[in-house]
């Protein structure tokens, strides 16, 4: 009988320890209502075009059940360019109830630029860790788990979206 209680105690302190991590992430209380989010067709000079449409592709393969799908009608925009600001980026969602009805995602050319040794992969970590703030995913979660919400990313090197990521996205959809 202590056996079991004992083995019973063990088998709840390790779930707990490793099997909440998977799931600790900031969540907004808002999230696109659906799994299939439109964006509308954004046009740019190669040097920002590829990163920005390798970005959709790296949530749209990464196995989240999210789809980021460009559309000339779409109310959701992207608009890459120098802001007064000191964000990389920041998206703006206008929110009824727990569901984002549209949002604006700006890339910040200037502060991105200034600080990226490699500019390609820096719009991506920047504008994949925006599209996450579509999917319900706040920032900075509390966790050991590598996550492109994570404001101490390299956003040098970090251009995807990280199991971490991915598996809470997956609890929203």
């Amino acid at each position: 009988m202590k056996r079991k209680i004992l083995m019973s105690l063990m088998l709840f302190s390790a779930l707990a320890m490793f099997g909440s991590t998977i799931y600790a992430a900031t969540f907004l209380n808002y999230g696109y209502p659906s799994s299939t989010i439109p964006i509308r067709t954004y046009n740019y000079a190669s040097a920002w075009q590829g990163p920005m449409d390798a970005s959709l592709a790296n949530w749209n393969n990464a196995g989240a059940k999210v789809q980021f799908v460009k559309t000339n009608n779409s109310p959701n925009t992207i608009t890459a360019g120098n802001f007064n600001n000191t964000a990389y980026g920041v998206n703006y969602a206008s929110v009824s109830g727990n569901q984002v009805v549209n949002f604006r995602i700006e890339l910040n050319a200037s502060t991105i630029t200034a600080d990226a040794s490699n500019l390609s992969n820096f719009i991506q970590s920047v504008f994949v860790h925006e599209l996450g703030h579509s999917v319900w995913l706040g920032d900075n979660p509390t966790t050991n788990s590598p996550s492109i919400m994570s404001y101490t990313r390299n956003r040098n090197s970090m251009t995807k979206p990280q199991t971490f990521d991915i598996n809470n996205v997956r609890s929203r959809y």
